[in-house]
């Protein structure tokens, strides 16, 4: 079933594909939405978070769901680790040949979104690369970080550096949408960063949550711990999901909706 999902034609395509992968239509544009891949070895035990590494389990069905979040967004917060861990990482909506332009035409005409997404990058230390992709590459880069970090490292940023005394998810949250009039945030940073968001008051309206079922997973490819599924679909009001069997491994795909 994964090869026709991910050769995507048009803006419809990409609508058909959503659809078959979360099994609902992606019809509207949350506040924050959050995406993540993780492993259930557990009914019982929160999801893990998946590494990106080498050890960790490949699917071209994790990669577009990853990018169908990003192509509705206006704003995109992860994490200066992440820049470090991922050091190719890049936000191209034609990553995979076999899209085309499909994601760039639903981003426009589903959406009218016409101009790249902000691509906050939230960093206690201020320890950037700028030669990372991301800073050269189709998204806006915009720094969120201390006063301090913002003075004696982050001069000489090749993009906008905003300085926050207390810099942290939420914040970056509510400067994307009250600063930079974001409609739509996607949240990519890592579970040490975005447990903080399903503790009360909650701010993500919609997760979506790759799932990958296998019954084990390379210690090496294993991430901290996120939330329990149990747990999460108390918190949100609706739930659609989808099993999809790729290069022999099965995975799922969940929207979850408030």
């Amino acid at each position: 079933m994964a090869a026709p999902l991910v050769e995507l034609t048009d803006a419809a395509s990409v609508d058909r594909a959503a659809r078959a992968l979360f099994g609902s239509s992606l019809d509207t544009r949350p506040a924050v939405s959050h995406s993540a891949a993780v492993w259930r070895a557990d009914e019982d035990a929160p999801v893990t978070s998946i590494r990106i590494n080498e050890y960790a389990p490949k699917s071209d069905l994790d990669f577009l769901a990853l990018h169908i979040g990003r192509a509705r967004a206006d704003g995109i917060i992860i994490t200066g680790k992440i820049l470090r861990d991922e050091p190719e990482l890049n936000y191209d909506l034609r990553a995979d040949p076999r899209w085309g332009d499909a994601l760039v035409d639903w981003r426009k005409h589903r959406w009218g979104l016409c101009e790249p997404p902000w691509l906050l990058i939230l960093t206690g230390s201020g320890d950037l690369d700028f030669n990372h992709p991301v800073f050269q590459g189709w998204v806006k880069p915009l720094i969120f970080t201390t006063d301090r970090a913002a003075t004696r490292k982050l001069a000489a940023a090749p993009c906008p550096v905003v300085a926050d005394a207390a810099p942290d998810i939420r914040r970056a949250i509510e400067h994307l949408q009250v600063t930079r009039d974001c409609e739509c945030v996607s949240i990519e940073a890592g579970p040490s960063t975005t447990r903080a968001l399903y503790d009360r008051p909650r701010v993500v309206r919609e997760l979506l949550a790759s799932v990958y079922l296998e019954p084990s997973l390379d210690e090496r490819a294993q991430g901290a711990p996120l939330v329990k599924l149990s747990e999460a679909r108390r918190m949100f009001r609706s739930e659609t999901s989808a099993t999809h069997r790729e290069r022999g491994q099965h995975w799922s795909f969940h929207r979850l909706c408030r």
